[in-house]
């Protein structure tokens, strides 16, 4: 149970339990003090009254300051066997996991480095689907947040028969022969997709940030801007590991979220 230390919360079950056969819910709605983060995990009883049973409860909506006590969201953690949920992405709160260039810290061929460095984009919509993201790095109950990856992916497969049309096109002619709209449309093409990834990117790590109670250390106020126009493929490394949990879940090349399949779903 939580300490003495801790902040008292109390628990309420959610009015979806099932009080038929007696499981626990794999959601939970608590009672707490604006003190208690995001991400703040403590012991709880759950349960229909003469088969409560010991979890461990998440919070997973951030508390409001501006009142003493409020209604937030919580997940079960873990559980006995039998229970709903039965694993969970351990996801640390409150500072980053490892450093923006601790790229090797995973391995030195892991899927969150050879696509964070060798296919940015790709790995930038494996994180959007992870999180679940739309293609624009923002949250929410929007559609496309479930098939982010996959916009992500057709965009970049676009731009690159785009560019290389334009490439073979400016091959076939001579030096002083070429069309000038060859040249122009691929310095916009170029910089419209940069300003995707960069801004795109950006909001993905301001999510990211937001959500696990990360501060900005440096660059205040533009810290997910820099670090992302800056060292993207860092960027898209660092969160790779930070929400992927490796040392217990195996990554993957090929997945929409860059995680083999069978591992949990991030909360």
């Amino acid at each position: 149970m939580a300490s003495e230390t801790e902040p008292e919360t109390q628990y309420k079950e959610s009015p979806f339990a099932d009080e038929v056969n007696k499981t626990i819910p794999a959601k939970v709605h608590i009672v707490a003090p604006s003190t208690l983060p995001e991400g703040y995990v403590f012991d709880a009883e759950v349960g229909p009254p003469g088969y409560r049973k010991t979890v461990t409860v998440e919070v997973v909506v951030p508390i409001s300051k501006q009142t003493l006590q409020t209604n937030a969201t919580a997940h079960v953690v873990s559980q006995p066997p039998g229970g709903v949920v039965e694993g969970q992405v351990n996801i640390p709160t409150g500072q980053w996991k490892d450093g923006l260039f601790d790229i090797f810290n995973a391995g030195f061929f892991h899927p969150s480095l050879v696509c964070g460095f060798c296919f940015t984009q790709i790995g930038m919509g494996q994180l959007m689907q992870r999180l679940r993201l739309n293609w624009l790095g923002e949250g929410g109950e929007d559609e496309s947040a479930k098939i982010s990856f996959k916009i992500v992916l057709t965009l970049v497969i676009c731009y690159t028969v785009f560019t290389v049309s334009l490439e073979l096109a400016e091959a076939a002619q001579y030096y002083y022969n070429i069309p000038a709209y060859i040249p122009s449309l691929k310095f916009i093409g170029g910089v419209l997709f940069t300003i995707y990834s960069i801004i795109a990117l950006m909001r993905v790590r301001e999510s990211v940030r937001a959500k696990y109670s990360i501060p900005e250390t440096r660059f205040a106020g533009c810290e997910d801007a820099v670090y992302s126009a800056a060292c993207s493929c860092c960027v898209v490394a660092q969160i790779a590991r930070h929400t992927g949990e490796y040392e217990t879940y195996k990554g993957s090349y090929f997945s929409d979220t860059g995680m083999a399949p069978g591992t949990p779903q991030i909360v």
